[in-house]
């Protein structure tokens, strides 16, 4: 369990089994979002980086050095994922079902992202939404346009 407070700082509680609510020194100032995934927590900071702690049994928690211009994360059981302020996504992990391979409809023109055990949801500027990963359906449902945000579970 993790939160982010007032302060722009994170708390992290309960189970500590990978070290994932050992915040570290980077994530304990400039924080305006966080995600947490199976074992592993990421928090976005007001000047775009992300930090990863936690299981990194995957690479889950290895933030691409070359990574900048973040707007919004998201984290799965064994993956992470980053919205840039250009509208692409990058994912990183755990990568079995396909969960960090961002198809080309998800590389631009993207404003929410959201994850789950195995998958990734990203919502497009024109309301489409777009899935891959560990999905049985990685369409919206007939008639899904217009959408406003998207969920992962």
């Amino acid at each position: 369990r993790v939160a982010a407070a007032a302060s722009y700082a994170v708390w992290g509680w309960g189970d500590n089994w990978y070290g994932q609510t050992d915040v570290p020194v980077a994530a304990q100032s400039g924080v305006t979002a966080i995600a947490a995934g199976g074992a592993h927590t990421v928090a976005l900071k007001n000047d775009g980086s992300v930090v990863g702690w936690g299981d990194n049994s995957a690479g889950q928690t290895t933030v691409p050095s070359d990574l900048s211009g973040v707007i919004a994360i998201a984290a799965g059981d064994y993956h992470t994922v980053a919205l840039k302020k250009d509208g692409s996504v990058v994912a990183w992990g755990y990568n079995a079902e396909g969960q960090t391979t961002v198809p080309v409809a998800a590389q631009s023109g993207v404003t929410a992202i959201a994850a789950g055990g195995g998958f990734t949801v990203a919502l497009k500027t024109d309301g489409a939404v777009v899935a891959w990963g560990s999905l049985d359906q990685k369409t919206g449902p007939a008639g899904c346009g217009g959408g406003r945000a998207v969920a992962g579970g």
